[in-house]
């Protein structure tokens, strides 16, 4: 070998072996989200609590699919819910809003109060994670509440609240009701006529309906369907039932398998000031998952296809197959215009 090149070519290989250590080392984030990472260890962490979570309800963190291992499944979950938490902090941040320790300690100790002290330690222990992990995991999840509890007040007013009220009192009502099922309206006017009759009685509207009822399930109850929410009823029967005061007998509805003729034992409608709550719990579900909808869009996404793909429209993290040609499809943040952090592309050698 000529001396002259030796220099050369020795440089080249320090040069290249410096590169090699440097990609080996620099592991891929599990997810990019804007400009913040996710490191595989926050990850790993993060499944390990929901994981505690999951068994505390005798339970399994994630959904798994078809071929596809529970940890994978539980790490898919927990980054999706990672995702999540990144841009919760930033909206807080920019709109000023805050946990306190006290609120993460008065949430602590009411698992701690439910469950006992020393099983949630057990459980925190043999998930290998600490009382530290609980109290920052708690503080993401209130923190993202604070966050949906200001997206509904600035989007949904008094004055929605009520309409909503109204136009969902079903899921508010409650109601204890007996029927008889005919499969003709001739047969129906005559139930009609014998249960309304002077002197009819609760006793006879039973003994109707356990001799012709054809709601064979219903009808050996005397009819009875207990007591459920209106809404959980076809809309035409809910209609009728809730129209009626407890003892009226509603004339006649038809049906799909026929028709009802109903009697309203009880019936209790929740009062706007308590039914509010869940309103406004709905809708800001639905704003949030709106905002994160328009937000991960405009920051963009990007999840390392070991981990799966990030959808837009769920939020959720869904599996991919290495065999997949789709498994480098994350290569583009979701939302991004073409300038990829490089997160979800295959990970580095």
């Amino acid at each position: 070998m000529d001396p002259r090149r030796a220099a050369p070519v020795f440089v080249l290989a320090i040069v290249m072996l410096a590169v090699l250590s440097a990609c080996g080392s620099a592991a891929s984030p599990a997810a990019t989200v804007g400009g913040t990472s996710i490191s595989d260890v926050q990850l790993a962490t993060e499944a390990k609590l929901y994981t505690f979570v999951a068994g505390l309800n005798q339970q399994k963190c994630g959904t798994v699919d078809t071929g596809e291992s529970q940890e994978s499944a539980c790490n898919r979950f927990a980054l999706g819910a990672m995702i999540e938490n990144v841009l919760a902090a930033q909206y807080a941040a920019q709109h000023r809003l805050s946990v306190t320790d006290a609120d993460v300690r008065t949430t602590v100790q009411t698992l701690d109060s439910g469950l006992g002290a020393d099983a949630v330690n057990k459980a925190l222990a043999s998930n290998g994670v600490t009382r530290d992990d609980l109290g920052r995991f708690v503080r993401d999840i209130l923190l993202v509440r604070a966050v949906q509890g200001d997206l509904e007040k600035a989007q949904i007013t008094d004055a929605q609240l009520h309409d909503l009220y109204r136009q969902n009192i079903l899921q508010f009502t409650t109601i204890h009701v007996e029927h008889i099922l005919v499969k003709t309206k001739a047969k129906a006017d005559s139930v009609y006529a014998q249960v309304t009759a002077p002197g009819a009685t609760e006793k006879d509207f039973q003994a109707l309906a356990k001799k012709v009822s054809t709601d064979t399930q219903s009808g050996a109850n005397g009819g009875d369907l207990g007591t459920v929410p209106a809404s959980q009823f076809v809309s035409e029967f809910a209609t009728a039932a809730v129209a009626l005061k407890p003892g009226q007998i509603s004339r006649p509805v038809q049906f799909q398998f026929g028709w009802h003729v109903i009697r309203m034992i009880s019936k209790q409608v929740a009062p706007f000031s308590q039914a509010s709550t869940q309103i406004l719990q709905t809708q800001g579900a639905q704003a949030l998952n709106a905002w994160l909808q328009t937000e991960t869009k405009a920051v963009g996404v990007s999840v390392n296809p070991k981990y799966g793909r990030f959808n837009q429209q769920t939020l959720a993290v869904d599996r991919i197959s290495s065999t997949e040609p789709s498994a480098t499809a994350t290569a583009t943040p979701v939302g991004s215009s073409g300038a990829g952090t490089g997160a979800g592309t295959s990970p580095s050698p």
